[in-house]
C-alpha cells in the first residue's frame, strides 16, 4: 500500500484505522493522518500507542455519515473495511474528499466464485495452512478470540471478482484492480 503514495503528503484520512498500526506508518510521511474507526475502543488502543505521533488525528466516527471536506486529502487509504461498506454509496465521497492527483488506495477481503476462484483456493488454503502453522506455532487463540471472530464473520459479506470489476470500474474510471492471493484485491485510483 505504502509504495502507491507519494514519499510526502499533506493530508491523508485513513477509513477503518483500528488499533493505528497503518496511521503511525502513514503518518511518518504525512503531515497529518486522520484515522477514522468506528469502534471506540480501537480508538482509545490506537490513541495510547500513538503518543509519539502528534500528526494523527484519531476519530471515532460511521465514515457513512462523516462529512467528509472538499479537496481535502492527497489520499485515501483503507485496509480490511470496505467489506463492511455499502461501496457505491461511499465512493462518490471520497472522490469528492481527493485533491487533484489524490489517490484512493483499497485492499481488502474478496469472495472466490466460478473456476478460477477454485483454481484460486487450490493454491491459497494449503499456503495458508502452512502460513498459519508458522506464524502462530500451533498456538491456539482463545475461546474469547474465536466467539469474536466467528460473530464478525458472520456479518461480513464479501465482493466476487466480478462485483469488484462491475463497482470500481464503473465508480471509478482508469481504477487499477488487482486480485491477490489469500483472498484479497487491490485498488489503486488517481483522480485527474
Amino acid at each position: 500500500m505504502l509504495k502507491q503514495l507519494a514519499s510526502h503528503c499533506d493530508n491523508i484520512l485513513e477509513i477503518g484505522c483500528g488499533t493505528g498500526n497503518l496511521s503511525r506508518l502513514l503518518a511518518q510521511r504525512a503531515d497529518r493522518v486522520t484515522a477514522i474507526d468506528l469502534s471506540p475502543k480501537m480508538i482509545e488502543i490506537a490513541k495510547q500507542q500513538s503518543q509519539d505521533y502528534a500528526n494523527i488525528d484519531f476519530q471515532v466516527a460511521d465514515i457513512l455519515t462523516w462529512e467528509f471536506p472538499a479537496k481535502q486529502f492527497d489520499a485515501i487509504v483503507s485496509i480490511a473495511t470496505f467489506h463492511h461498506l455499502p461501496i457505491e454509496r461511499l465512493l462518490p465521497k471520497l472522490k469528492i474528499a481527493l485533491t487533484s492527483g489524490g489517490k484512493l488506495v483499497v485492499i481488502d477481503l474478496l469472495d472466490n466464485e466460478g473456476i478460477q476462484g477454485i483454481l484460486n483456493d487450490s493454491i491459497t488454503i494449503p499456503l495458508n495452512w502452512i502460513f498459519h502453522a508458522f506464524k502462530n506455532r500451533n498456538n491456539k487463540p482463545t475461546i474469547e478470540a474465536r466467539t469474536v471472530w466467528k460473530e464478525h464473520l458472520r456479518t461480513d459479506k464479501y465482493l466476487t471478482r466480478s462485483q469488484v470489476q462491475y463497482i470500481y470500474k464503473n465508480s471509478l474510471t482508469g481504477a487499477n484492480i488487482k486480485v491477490h492471493l489469500f483472498w484479497h484485491y487491490s485498488i489503486v485510483w488517481e483522480k485527474l
